[in-house]
């Protein structure tokens, strides 16, 4: 076998291997900021924003999707409990759109810590998105 073969087998080798990388690297997802984003069909975007003020928590989600189906939202206050969380209110939403949102609000203990977790559908899609105050 010549050099050139050789030089030119190592070259088309590297050149599939970063053809590989590159495939893997860029299917099914999306990265921006160091954070790797699912890529979906119907969901556009999903916000979850807790706020604490004093006493009061203020919980809110919104569900943007590409096309008008079935949405729906839940969105869970969860309080830290030796280690874990648990749920101590729910409220879920649902409608045929493109957009949808909750808010509500609730009492809290300002001696715990809490968290708001949000489960958004959107057909068949589900994500799901925490939120810490």
């Amino acid at each position: 076998m010549s050099k050139f073969s050789k030089f030119g087998n190592r070259i088309l080798s590297v050149l599939v291997l970063i053809l590989i990388v590159f495939i893997c690297t860029t299917s099914n997802s999306v990265a921006t900021d160091d954070e790797i984003t699912p890529y979906y069909i119907n969901i556009l975007k999903e916000e979850a924003t807790i706020d604490i003020s004093g006493l009061k928590s203020e919980c809110s989600a919104k569900l943007y999707s590409k096309n008008s189906l079935t949405l729906s939202i839940k969105m869970e206050l969860q309080k830290n409990k030796s280690g874990g969380y648990e749920t101590v209110e729910t409220w879920t939403s649902s409608k045929t759109g493109t957009y949808l949102s909750v808010s509500e609000s609730r009492l809290i203990n300002v001696f715990a810590d809490y968290r708001l977790k949000v489960t958004f559908t959107a057909g068949t899609e589900t994500s799901i998105v925490y939120d810490y105050p």
